[in-house]
């Protein structure tokens, strides 16, 4: 009887209603009449190049790549960016406050969107969702572009309150190495080459300084497991849902339980930087009803520059 309580405990926990994630987006529609309005940012999370491109009026541009600074990485406890520095960013260039409701967008594919919701959550700022479907969408239900710069904002102060419990440090993750019994690491990269070691990426060490990984490879015991397979618009294509449905990402988990995975186990998703490709999958685990789930921020950036730590053996 036993045995039977705590399967049906376990599946309970797989196929839980996904209303985590499904709070966290926004669609063009309701995202439309918010445009201009006082207290309301909107958050452009690609590059500076393709923000002038074209985005949504009185938006800033916060690249979600580039808000991992493995320096600050290292210094602050597995943060993207120490505290002083997030909260000046936040409130000073994003000017955003604990008042603020803020829409955060990418060209569609959702990634990058997913990281900069990610950074904004994690220093605690509440109302943060993602426009369903990105800019691709936004524009094909009439919503309005402009190219140039970002918009000039009134700086605000923010005060950050990290959710400490959204990310795995790295000696959480050496553990989870040698712990397979409570622990699952997924590689969410999508570039094969990357997880093999063949492709070395860069990424910011400090504001300005971008530093190559000097290692390639991927962590011991990690799952290769791309963002890709749960991204409902990976193409950035217009009216299509940034995530799968439920029932598609319930899926993906069940094909990952012949790698060891366990509804009751703690789910660590890492990329290169973090914010990005594993926000993603924190993103789209949380969808599926799996709601204990980190991600490595230090990513492949921390491990792969630190020569003292093991690389997974490759076929």
């Amino acid at each position: 009887m036993r045995k039977i309580a705590t399967a049906l405990a376990l599946a309970a926990a797989l196929y839980a209603a996904p209303a985590a994630a499904a709070g966290e987006f926004i669609t063009a529609d309701e995202a439309k009449p918010l445009v201009g309005k006082a207290n309301v940012r909107f958050v452009y999370a690609d590059s500076e190049k393709e923000f002038e491109k074209g985005h949504i009026p009185g938006s800033v541009e916060a690249y979600a790549h580039d808000l991992h600074l493995l320096d600050d990485v290292k210094a602050c406890k597995g943060l993207p960016m120490c505290e002083p520095r997030a909260a000046k960013y936040i409130g000073e260039t994003l000017g955003i406050d604990a008042a603020t409701e803020v829409v955060v967008y990418d060209a569609g594919a959702g990634a990058n969107a997913s990281g900069t919701w990610f950074f904004l959550k994690l220093y605690g700022a509440k109302n943060v969702r993602i426009l369903d479907g990105g800019l691709a969408t936004w524009k094909a239900h009439g919503g309005a572009v402009e190219p140039g710069a970002p918009a000039k904002v009134a700086p605000k102060a923010f005060t950050p309150a990290v959710q400490w419990g959204m990310i795995a440090s790295l000696d959480e993750v050496k553990k989870a190495t040698g712990d397979a019994a409570h622990y699952v690491i997924l590689d969410s990269r999508h570039n094969l080459d990357e997880f093999t070691g063949k492709t070395l990426s860069p990424a910011l060490a400090a504001p300005g300084k971008e530093i190559t990984v000097k290692r390639g490879g991927a962590i011991p015991t990690a799952v290769f497991s791309p963002w890709s397979k749960y991204a409902g618009n990976k193409d950035g294509q217009p009216d299509k849902p940034t995530l799968k449905d439920a029932a598609e990402l319930q899926k993906q988990l069940e094909k990952l339980k012949k790698n060891g995975y366990d509804p009751s186990k703690t789910v660590i998703s890492y990329c290169h930087v973090g914010l990005g490709r594993g926000s993603f999958q924190y993103l789209a685990l949380q969808k599926a009803g799996h709601q204990n789930v980190k991600v490595y921020v230090g990513s492949w950036s921390e491990w792969g520059n630190d020569a003292s730590l093991p690389l997974a053996a490759q076929p």
